[in-house]
C-alpha cells in the first residue's frame, strides 16, 4: 500500500499543476544552534558533480548552510545549481533518498536558506524552487503519516510543523501529535531515549526552534514545550566531563560541544529544577574532582534508539580537569557511524569470546540485545557504589555479566569488580576481555609482574591501575571532535570455566 501511495504521489505531481504563487516561504529561518559539520562539507562544496555524490551532507542539503556562509553570487549559484540538479536526477526515486529523515532535513535546509537562495533568482528559477519545496512537503507528509511516534526524530517533527503551517492545517491536531511524539521520546528523568548526548542536545535545539515557530505564528497551548525543554536542559548539564567534553556513548561526539554549551546549557532556569534518580540510561557520580559515567541503558528496537551501541556496562572517567578513560567515539564522515565503533570492543566494558553484547544490525536497531539490564546505586558517607548487570551473553554462553564500581569519597580511588556468572548446567570455558580505552597523550609503565600500570596524564597527574590478574596494553582509536586519534587501551584478558569468576581492578591517584 505504501509503495502504491508513493507511485501515486509521483505521478500526481508530474501531471497536476500546483498553484505556487500563493505560497510564501520568507521568514522561515528559525535556526538556534547550527549543527552543520562545516569541516566535512568544506572538501566537497566546489566539486562540479557535488549533487551526484552519495554523501549524507549532500543528500540532506547541509551544503546549503555552507553556501550561505560563502554569500554573494558564488553561494547562490552553488546552492541553486546543486538543488536543481539533485532534484532532476532524484525526483522520481523511492525509499532511501526520500526517507522521512532525509526529506525532512532537506526541507528544513531549503526553508532556512530560502531568502538567501531566492534573492537573485529569475522568476522561472524561483517558481522551480517553490515547486521543489512543495514536492518535499508532500513527500514528507506521506512518509510521516506512516511513522510510529517513537520513530520520528526531531528534524522530522520540525519539518512536519513547518509543512503544516505552510499548508494551513488544523493546528490543534498538529500540537496533539507533537506532544505525543515528545512524550514517547523522553524517559522518566528527561533524557532523550537515543541515550546519545549529542542527539539529546539536538533534540533540545529542535524543540527550541519549534517553540520559536509556534510563538512566531501566535499558536496557543504550547506550554508543554517549555516543560520538555526544561527537563532536557537539566539533564544535558549533567553530562559534561571535567575537561568540558560531552560523554561519548551511543554515537555521541564532541564536534559541536562549544556551540551546545553556549547555546543550550547556559540557562539559569535549569538550576531551579530537581534532577531525579536514574533507573535507565547513563548513570553518573560527580564530586569536586571526579566524574564517572556508567552505561546502564536497557536496549530496545524503537527507531529513536536504533543507533544504540553494544556498550552495556561501559564507563568513562574524568578527574582533575581531564578525561582519563573513554569509549572510542563516533564518526560523522557520512552521517552514519562505522559499525565497528558500535561494537562492544570499542567500549570500556567486559566482553566474552570477542563477541558483541548486542547483535548489531548495520545502521539500524539491534537484532538481539540484553533482555535484562539491572542497575542500582548506593550513596554512603565514605563511598558511592554503582552495580549493574546484563544477560546479553546468557543465550550463547550461559553467562550473566555483573559490574560493581565503588568510588571512594575520602581517597582518589575507584575500585572495580567484574563478575562472570554461569547460569547453565554445563559450565563451558569462555575467553574474556575487559577493556579500558585511555585518552590520548597518556604515557604508561607496566610494573609488578604485569599486574600494575603507572599512568601519567597530559596534565602530569599520575595514576596507578592495578588488577588481580595480568594486564596488557593494546592499540586503540578515539574518533571524536572530527579527528581520529591513535590511543592505548588497558586489557585484562583470561579464560574461565568457574561458576563465578571475579576480576578485580582499581584506579588510584598517586
Amino acid at each position: 500500500m505504501k509503495f502504491f501511495s508513493r507511485i501515486y504521489l509521483i505521478f500526481f505531481w508530474k501531471f497536476f499543476f500546483v498553484q505556487i504563487d500563493k505560497y510564501n516561504f520568507n521568514n522561515l529561518n528559525f535556526r538556534h544552534v547550527d549543527f552543520t559539520n562545516y569541516k566535512k562539507i568544506k572538501g566537497l562544496i566546489f566539486k562540479d558533480n557535488l549533487f551526484k555524490i552519495n554523501n549524507y551532507h549532500v543528500n540532506s542539503f547541509e551544503f546549503l548552510n555552507f553556501s550561505k556562509n560563502l554569500g554573494g553570487k558564488v553561494g547562490i549559484n552553488v546552492s541553486k545549481k546543486n538543488i536543481f540538479n539533485w532534484f532532476k536526477i532524484n525526483k522520481y526515486k523511492l525509499y532511501f533518498l526520500w526517507s522521512s529523515e532525509l526529506t525532512a532535513r532537506r526541507l528544513i535546509n531549503i526553508l532556512y536558506n530560502y531568502e538567501f537562495i531566492n534573492s537573485s533568482l529569475e522568476k522561472k528559477e524561483s517558481n522551480r524552487l517553490k515547486e521543489i519545496i512543495l514536492f518535499h512537503i508532500k513527500r514528507l507528509l506521506l512518509e510521516f503519516n506512516n511513522l510510529k511516534y517513537y520513530d520520528v526524530d526531531s528534524y522530522q517533527l520540525k519539518a512536519f510543523v513547518l509543512s503544516s503551517i505552510i499548508l494551513k492545517k488544523d493546528f490543534t491536531q498538529v500540537l496533539f501529535i507533537v506532544k505525543k511524539i515528545i512524550s514517547y521520546q523522553i524517559d522518566n528523568i528527561g533524557m532523550h531515549k537515543s541515550y546519545n548526548i549529542l542527539e539529546h542536545a539536538k533534540f533540545i535545539n529542535n524543540l527550541k526552534e519549534l517553540k520559536n515557530i509556534i510563538l512566531f505564528y501566535n499558536i496557543k497551548n504550547s506550554d508543554f514545550l517549555d516543560e520538555a525543554i526544561g527537563k532536557l536542559g537539566l539533564v544535558l548539564n549533567q553530562y559534561y566531563h571535567l575537561d568540558g567534553s560531552l560523554v561519548i556513548f551511543n554515537g555521541s561526539n564532541n564536534n559541536y560541544t562549544k556551540l551546545i554549551y553556549n547555546g543550550l546549557s547556559k540557562n539559569e532556569f535549569y538550576k531551579t529544577l530537581k534532577f531525579i534518580a536514574i533507573n535507565n540510561g547513563i548513570a553518573f557520580y560527580k564530586d569536586k574532582n571526579r566524574r564517572i559515567y556508567f552505561d546502564v541503558v536497557k536496549p530496545n528496537q524503537m527507531g529513536v534508539s536504533k543507533n544504540l551501541n553494544a556498550g552495556t556496562l561501559s564507563f568513562e572517567i574524568s578527574a582533575y580537569g581531564e578525561k582519563l578513560i573513554t569509549n572510542c567515539g563516533a564518526s560523522e564522515s557520512s552521517g552514519k557511524n562505522p559499525e565497528y565503533l558500535r561494537y562492544s570492543a570499542a567500549h570500556s566494558t567486559i566482553i566474552l569470546q570477542n563477541t558483541n553484547i548486542s547483535e548489531i544490525k548495520e545502521n539500524n536497531v539491534h537484532l538481539k540485545y540484553p533482555q535484562n539490564v539491572s542497575f542500582s546505586s548506593e550513596n554512603l558517607d565514605d563511598k558511592f557504589i554503582f552495580e549493574g548487570s546484563h544477560n546479553g551473553y546468557q543465550k550463547k554462553f550461559n553467562k550473566i555479566i555483573k559490574r560493581k564500581i565503588t568510588i571512594n569519597k575520602l581517597k582518589d580511588k575507584i575500585i572495580g569488580e567484574d563478575f562472570i556468572i554461569n547460569t547453565g548446567n554445563k559450565n563451558e570455558k569462555v575467553i574474556y576481555h575487559i577493556r579500558f580505552h585511555l585518552m590520548p597523550n597518556i604515557s604508561f609503565n607496566i610494573t609488578n609482574g604485569k599486574k600494575n600500570i603507572i599512568l601519567k596524564s597530559q596534565l602530569n597527574n599520575v595514576w596507578l591501575f592495578k588488577s588481580n590478574t595480568e594486564l596488557v596494553m593494546e592499540d586503540s582509536i578515539l574518533v571524536d571532535d572530527n579527528t581520529t586519534k591513535h590511543i592505548q587501551q588497558i586489557v585484562i584478558k583470561g579464560i574461565t570455566n568457574k561458576n563465578r569468576e571475579a576480576i578485580k581492578w582499581s584506579i588510584e591517584k598517586v
